[in-house]
């Protein structure tokens, strides 16, 4: 289990969470294939630690769209909408671990650089909205996770410190800017992000590879 001090959790939501990285892949890739073009997992990393509205915008640039950002992320979206709700499940173990810190009377929260409605659908969809108390966005705090202020605003709105919190994050760039914060970072194991795992390991107090390992 977490340290006696942690009295706050702020999770992250894709990859860790939930089991869903690879639908924003597929979901870029089935768009750009419907427009005729081949889609390279090669776009895909270079849009890993990207905000979505920037995601869109290399779209149109690497692939020369006449549409939009605007409108690409809205064809992105409706392919994305279905499947978070539909095809997305919560990763090994983490409803019995959101229980039982709820029941350590720990206060938890999301902070996602998703879309926000997106990201509460998908949440109450696996049963777990309610046991949080709020889901920050990237859109809302006015950058994304390469910087700390996401954390630390979520960390404010919970009313603790960065002391007293811990960070579960399943990606490097995330991981570095919590921990260079005072959070208390766990790093969460994502097969899309295996290549990372070993300097998450190396920056992160702790890290695990399912939420399993710390219900023992």
């Amino acid at each position: 289990m977490l340290p006696e001090n942690i009295r706050y959790i702020i999770f992250d939501m894709d990859g860790t969470l939930l089991d869903s990285l690879s639908v924003w892949a597929d979901s870029d890739r089935e768009f750009i294939n419907g427009l005729g073009y081949d889609y390279d997992p090669a776009h895909s990393k270079a849009m890993k630690t990207m905000h979505f509205d920037s995601a869109c915008e290399y779209l149109v640039k690497a692939f020369s769209l006449s549409m939009p950002p605007e409108d690409v992320g809205k064809k992105i979206l409706e392919i994305v909408e279905e499947r978070y709700i539909n095809r997305v499940f919560l990763r090994h173990g983490a409803e019995k671990f959101i229980n039982s810190a709820e029941k350590c009377g720990i206060k938890m929260c999301v902070a996602t650089s998703n879309k926000k409605k997106l990201a509460e659908d998908a949440l109450r969809a696996r049963g777990i909205f309610d046991k949080l108390k709020f889901v920050l966005t990237s859109d809302e705090v006015g950058c994304g996770k390469e910087s700390p202020e996401i954390f630390l605003k979520a960390a404010e709105m919970l009313g603790g410190k960065p002391s007293e919190t811990a960070v579960f994050e399943d990606s490097l760039h995330a991981v570095m800017s919590a921990k260079s914060a005072g959070f208390f970072v766990i790093g969460m194991y994502d097969e899309v992000y295996e290549e990372e795992f070993l300097k998450i390991e190396k920056i992160a107090d702790m890290s695990v590879r399912s939420f399993e390992e710390l219900l023992k």
